[in-house]
């Protein structure tokens, strides 16, 4: 996940984002880092979690996703918005999408083919799904075939004990399974969907692990998972590094840190060390890392001392970004913007400053991106970071939801009014949210955030027509117009 990359931007940031959105499964709350999501205008829901939470076998094999309600199968394709269910096919809302990893799905899906019910609570912020699917309960448990299925975070592995033990914890409980020698062990790195045998000691605490067991108790396989980030180190601000592809790295406390084979501390990590970052696919914590630096021989001809962009706001299609670099003069200089942009060329107008711009195109949505320079002069090459991420989208904020609906009759002549917002890259400017009701502006009357506009009406209106028109804006500029009628059978 690109996350802001200097603290006080960090700050600013955190104190203006909106409300995450929270998830509620048959009464427990399910903790989800990352949660549901709006993109394309839709609500997405991580969807190995939730699977899972509801009691259903998840499995992934490339892009396919796999997951069997009683005796129908389900296979999901990333991309596609069909779903198949057995030798029939349905159509989702929108496409199975992975960002930054993580594997979601339309809201509906879990409506329309498990047979569950869910709910958006645009007042709460949170999602709410009901469903008398068999299986785990809050302990991390499915049935499968003839056993069931354990999983969560592993807590602890003890390959000394007679029997071996695996200690596995989920929603706050902890259970230690004993692991018997003819136990199966495959190890997966989910990033590059790579399994291969392994042995009980290649699973680490903070990996994910499902433990495939038998009725009489006897494990039969052990499925270790984590994710894999692998880079080089170009800058480093206060708890976090930035790699050569853009992503920002923010290890937790619990990270185990080794430089060169040694035990290390963040502190430790220097630009142009290679890392290789592991983290627990369900939570992103991340657990592992393993940096290692050459010895230098030689000393860095080319450094860089700044880099630095005018950008103070969010971008849309058309604005420009002006990019200044100071550092080791007659070098080639370029940035790039995350992983989104990059190699763009700057020139040299003064011995060692170097200018550069790049104009937003349409299309173009990327959150947070960390804005890298580099400077190189035949095999010596020098990275930074600029203190401030750059935010970008080119697609308006959409009106997610309303009411009253479109051509619905009500018997209130107070009827509240309101509208859902669904951000893309760039989250929505709550003061830009307008209201008309029958062409009177009654904005000042209204209740605005970055997720809904609502309005309660202080009189009562006539029967008749009601005409409603909401106008909305996110924090690039971008604006969205939407209106609607309904009609008024009150007393």
């Amino acid at each position: 996940m690109k996350w802001i990359f200097a603290l006080l931007p960090l700050l600013l940031l955190a104190a203006a984002a909106p409300r995450p959105i929270g998830i509620v499964i048959n009464g427990n709350v399910l903790s989800l880092d990352p949660g549901p999501r709006f993109e394309r205008n839709l609500l997405y829901v991580p969807v190995r979690r939730t699977i899972e939470a509801l009691g259903l076998a998840f499995d992934r094999s490339g892009n396919r996703i796999v997951t069997r309600i009683g005796s129908k199968t389900v296979v999901l394709t990333i991309g596609s918005p069909i779903a198949q269910v057995d030798t029939g096919e349905l159509a989702l809302e929108g496409p199975l999408l992975e960002i930054k990893d993580v594997l979601y799905v339309p809201l509906r899906f879990f409506t329309d083919i498990l047979g569950a019910q869910a709910h958006f609570d645009r007042h709460t912020n949170t999602v709410t799904i009901v469903a008398q699917l068999v299986g785990r309960s809050s302990r991390g448990l499915v049935p499968v075939g003839s056993g069931f299925e354990r999983f969560g975070t592993v807590e602890a592995v003890d390959v000394l004990s007679d029997p071996p033990t695996l200690t596995l914890g989920y929603n706050g409980g902890i259970k230690t399974i004993k692991i018997g020698p003819n136990a199966a062990i495959d190890v997966e790195d989910v990033n590059v969907d790579v399994t291969s045998p392994g042995e009980l000691g290649d699973v680490r605490p903070g990996d994910f692990a499902r433990v495939e067991i038998r009725k009489e108790g006897r494990v039969e396989r052990i499925v270790d998972e984590f994710g894999s980030r692998n880079g080089r180190v170009v800058a480093i601000a206060g708890n976090q590094f930035v790699l050569d592809d853009g992503q920002v790295i923010s290890p937790g406390r619990t990270a185990e840190i080794s430089l060169n084979g040694k035990a290390a501390g963040f502190g430790d990590l220097q630009p142009n060390d290679e890392v290789s970052v592991r983290y627990n696919v369900e939570t992103n914590e991340v657990r592992e890392i393993l940096a290692s630096r050459r010895i230098a021989t030689v000393a860095q001809r080319v450094t860089i001392d700044s880099i630095e962009t005018d950008v103070t706001r969010p971008l849309r299609a058309g604005d420009t970004i002006a990019v200044t670099m100071h550092g080791t003069p007659g070098a080639a200089a370029t940035f790039d913007i995350g992983s989104d942009v990059a190699n763009q060329a700057m020139q040299q107008r003064a011995p060692g400053v170097y200018d550069g711009s790049y104009v937003i195109p349409r299309g173009a949505n990327f959150d947070d991106d960390a804005l890298i320079g580099r400077l190189a002069a035949g095999n010596d090459i020098a990275h930074a970071a600029a203190p401030q991420t750059i935010s970008a989208s080119s697609t308006p904020p959409g009106i997610a939801d309303f009411a009253p609906d479109a051509g619905a009759t009500v018997n209130n002549n107070r009827p509240a009014v309101y509208a859902s917002f669904a951000a893309d890259a760039v989250p929505v400017n709550p003061s830009s949210a307008m209201l008309w009701v029958d062409g009177r502006d009654v904005t000042s009357e209204c209740v605005r955030t970055s997720q809904f506009i609502q309005y309660l009406p202080s009189y009562e209106y006539p029967n008749g027509s009601v005409r409603v028109t909401v106008r909305v804006s996110d924090q690039a500029g971008n604006t969205t117009t939407k209106s609607w009628s309904f009609t008024i059978r009150g007393h």
